[in-house]
């Protein structure tokens, strides 16, 4: 036991490392009970696998995936000198030989959108007297999402976004859990017909964890990070391709920069993909290793990126827009129907589709009669033709040769009864009418040559300058067009709503007047002199609106024809200001809703 152990550990390394790829099921709980109290929680790994696998096993080229395209994988890695001080003369690892494993899945959920997840285990690790870790746990699982920005192949770049969210749920003792972190990148890159390139620029955000006060070393500190990314990797149709990726990080806090490399090969064999990869890396302390090796396999429903475009191999059309499929000539990206050749009949043929209907009218060309003009079945394939300009076309049109509307069947419009309404919309197209009553003239129930509509007593004949109204009669209500015109004023209490008796007389002609015409509908108007407050004047002419329709409705009149509005002092009948003005200003008018207007 050396000074910085305790004996638990001690007792705990030797139940664990008779040898160092002995599973953590057993050891894990025991270890980390021991080195919890003494290891700062942090995360170690900072190399990630692709999930999507795109570009190398480590770098993008700017792809994601498409709707419904996935892959899945999982990977074993070994870290040599998986931790290391700053301090240049120290030779001893701090934490050395490291085993572990990452298990990734990517999905394209649409063609703009894929999502991603790392997880990483340690399944066995050994510290030393400096930080003595817990020899197996669990990583920091990452959930990832990536958009595409630029997808054109033909683009000088491909170009996507991704950003990844650190979850803290990883064995801190094991070096598995640093805490909340994001990992934004962004990855450009280019496909040519053998190789491709890939650059990705990122950033590890993560809490700082500070190992020199185990150390003794004030670098020794492991946190934020900006890496900078390279990826150069083959491209083949089929059998292996080789890789080669490069890592230049900074530390933001603590630490030293340093260079990773990797190194690799995958190979689609029987529907997997199995892939491998080894490099050394450069300065980094703390949290680099001197040699990083993994092996993996991985399931996916898309290839390992485009496929080399040569004619006769298999290939997505979109990725080869310079190839010609269907062999007719035109390339893919200029051809309107890519799958199938060109007919050559001289008519479009420039446009790479066969015109087996070459004026698109649903006739084929081989019974179309017009094969180069429009035209419906029912005339061969050939134009209608309309000989009075009508829109109807002629063998629709009842009258071929007179212009008419649809509506007619193509026909003129007649007025038989000369009312100004034509026979198709006239009710009475036989007798003249008014055209707001359909063209029928209106009823005249007392014969007094007055028509009800205008008849202030429909019910009792009379002549037209008495309203219709029996000569002996003075009504008090008349109905004219647009109003019902009061001859005597509605008078109500000073400065109040309430209608006072001498009013009644006016109520009551009103009120028979509505009865009498239940199919017309009146808005009561208020109005009021300007002298007061704007607010008070509108309360009140509302008030005297809502009385005058009370009373009426109280007469037997049906709600449903009243309405009642106060316009206050807006609406003067006399502005000379007198006090005869004022008098004349506040007033009770009845006008005839204009939808109902005779």
């Amino acid at each position: 036991m050396t000074g910085g152990e305790t004996p638990g550990l001690v007792g705990a390394r030797a139940l664990c490392f008779p040898s160092r790829m002995q599973w953590f099921a057993a050891c894990l709980g025991l270890v980390a009970a021991s080195a919890l109290g003494q290891v700062p929680a942090a995360e170690l790994e900072q190399v990630w696998l692709d999930p999507a696998g795109r570009g190398s096993l480590w770098v993008g080229n700017g792809q994601a995936l498409r709707a419904g395209q996935f892959r899945a994988g999982a990977a074993v890695g070994f870290s040599s000198g998986a931790m290391r001080s700053t301090n240049a003369t120290s030779l001893s690892p701090l934490v050395a030989d490291r085993f572990g494993l990452q298990v990734v899945g990517a999905l394209g959920v649409f063609d703009w959108l894929e999502v991603s997840t790392v997880v990483p285990a340690v399944f066995a690790q050994r510290g030393s007297d400096a930080v003595p870790v817990a020899p197996a746990g669990l990583g920091t699982p990452w959930l990832h999402v990536r958009v595409p920005l630029w997808t054109d192949p033909d683009r000088p770049l491909l170009l996507s976004a991704g950003l990844g969210v650190g979850v803290p749920v990883g064995t801190g003792a094991a070096l598995g859990n640093g805490g909340l972190s994001f990992l934004p990148r962004l990855t450009a890159g280019h496909v040519f017909r053998s190789v491709q390139f890939g650059v990705e620029l990122s950033g590890v955000l993560r809490p700082t964890v500070d190992f020199s006060g185990l150390t003794g070393e004030r670098l020794d500190v492991i946190g934020p990070q900006v890496a900078l990314a390279g990826m150069v990797a083959s491209v083949a149709s089929s059998g292996p391709r080789g890789e080669a990726s490069v890592r230049v990080f900074v530390p933001l806090s603590g630490g030293r920069p340093g260079v990773e490399s990797l190194f690799g090969v995958r190979w689609p064999v029987g529907g997997v993909e199995l892939f491998g990869a080894a490099g050394p890396a450069l300065f980094g302390e703390p949290s680099t290793p001197q040699l990083r090796v993994m092996l993996g396999v991985a399931l996916a429903n898309v290839p390992l990126t485009r496929p080399t475009c040569v004619e006769g191999l298999p290939y997505e059309l979109a990725d080869c827009p310079d190839l010609d499929r269907d062999g007719d000539g035109i390339s893919n990206a200029a051809d309107a129907a890519p799958l199938e050749a060109e007919d050559d009949d001289g008519y479009q043929d420039g446009d790479g589709r066969p015109d087996a209907d070459n004026d698109g009218d649903e006739v084929p060309d081989a019974s179309d009669r017009c094969a180069n003009e429009r035209g419906p079945a029912q005339n061969g394939g050939c134009p209608d033709a309309d000989e009075d300009d009508d829109g109807l076309v002629d063998r629709l049109d009842r009258c071929p040769g007179q212009r008419g509307p649809r509506e007619s069947d193509g026909c003129p419009d007649g007025d038989a009864d000369g009312d100004g309404v034509i026979d198709r919309l006239d009710g009475c197209p036989a007798t003249a009418g008014a055209p707001e009553h359909r063209g029928c003239p209106w009823p005249d129930a007392d014969g007094d040559g007055v028509a009800d509509r205008e008849d202030t007593c429909p019910g009792a004949s009379g002549p037209r300058p008495n309203a219709g109204c029996p000569a002996a009669q003075r009504p008090l209500a008349v109905l004219t067009r647009e109003r019902v015109v009061l001859r005597e004023r509605l008078s109500f209490v000073r400065g109040g709503a309430a209608l006072e008796r001498r009013s009644n007389a006016g109520l009551d002609a009103l009120a028979e007047v509505l009865r009498s015409h239940p199919d017309l509908r009146v808005r009561i108007e208020a109005h009021t002199d300007a002298a007061g407050r704007p607010e008070a004047n509108l309360a009140l002419s509302q008030a005297r609106a809502d009385a005058v329709r009370a009373a009426l409705v109280e007469r037997g009149v049906a709600p449903a024809q009243l309405l009642a509005q106060g316009f206050g002092g807006e609406r003067p009948e006399d502005t000379s200001g007198t006090h005869a003005a004022r008098e004349r200003n506040q007033r009770i008018e009845v006008v005839l809703v204009p939808a109902m207007a005779p």
